[in-house]
């Protein structure tokens, strides 16, 4: 009774009663429950939506554009991309290929001349067979354009012949100074076997380098002519005052002039590679080649 008599004090006090309004669940809010929640409920606290809706698409009518196709008969009749050019006849020159290219480059490397192609792509005519044609076109007075033309060809063959034969007297003992006057061609060799080889210039008309068999009388390292004043580095003295050596004006202007009789290099380091190389007593041949 006393509980009904303050419900109903309070009601006639004129005390309103106000219900608030479930919250709302926010669009953009996926954790908040939708409105029809129901928290007395026993089991899951999410009420069933029913089934839940297939959203994904109905697969796409792709017609891709048929592949062309290639006749068989067609394939057989294809040309084999030619990796060479054809292989050359003279002239040759660069970028050319073949057995005849491997021949010159044989005799080139007779006679002295580093063919790189050799050691990469056989029978290939590359760079330094172009420069080595142009050094023995200077050498025996061709025009000197790198490429092997007839008269390049003949002059090849019969300068370089017989290739990689040296005469007895420069493989009959351990050590000699082989000098070719034909070939104008200084070559080391030891034991039968070319160790070094650098081109050599001789004495002018009416100062003939001597031709036969000598032997280093006297070495001096860096010597000066008491008769022409001239200066004659890594002197190796074999006949007379004759004497290898390198020489400045050589490697300056070459085949222009010739020397007071000695037997001219114009690669300083060869010449001076050489000169450790030598003892006094060393066999030199000076020769002309058939």
């Amino acid at each position: 009774m006393m509980l009904r008599r303050l419900t109903v004090a309070a009601l006639g006090a004129g005390v309103a009663l106000t219900l608030l309004p479930a919250p709302l669940a926010l669009a953009d809010d996926p954790s908040a429950p939708p409105s029809s929640f129901d928290p007395t409920a026993p089991s899951s606290p999410w009420p069933s939506l029913g089934p839940t809706p297939s959203f994904a698409p109905a697969p796409l009518a792709v017609n891709p554009a048929p592949m062309p196709t290639v006749s068989p008969v067609a394939l057989d009749t294809l040309a084999t991309p030619s990796v060479r050019p054809p292989r050359a006849k003279l002239p040759l020159r660069k970028k050319h290929y073949g057995s005849m290219v491997a021949r010159a480059q044989e005799r080139l490397t007779w006679l002295g001349y580093p063919i790189n192609e050799m050691n990469i792509e056989r029978e290939a005519y590359g760079g330094s067979t172009e420069n080595a044609v142009k050094a023995f076109q200077s050498k025996f007075w061709l025009k000197a354009t790198g490429v092997i033309d007839k008269a390049t060809w003949k002059a090849l063959s019969k300068t370089s012949s017989p290739v990689g034969v040296l005469p007895l007297r420069c493989t009959e003992v351990k050590a000699s100074i082989c000098i070719d006057k034909s070939q104008k061609i200084l070559r080391y060799v030891v034991k039968g076997k070319v160790k070094m080889s650098t081109d050599a210039r001789f004495g002018a008309p009416g100062m003939e380098t001597g031709e036969g068999t000598f032997a280093v009388t006297q070495k001096s390292y860096n010597h000066v002519s008491s008769l022409y004043h001239s200066w004659m580095p890594r002197a190796m003295f074999f006949n007379g005052d004759e004497a290898v050596h390198y020489s400045p004006d050589f490697a300056s202007v070459g085949y222009i002039r010739g020397s007071h009789g000695c037997v001219g290099m114009r690669d300083m380091e060869k010449a001076t590679w050489l000169f450790n190389k030598v003892p006094v007593g060393t066999r030199v041949y000076v020769y002309w080649s058939p």
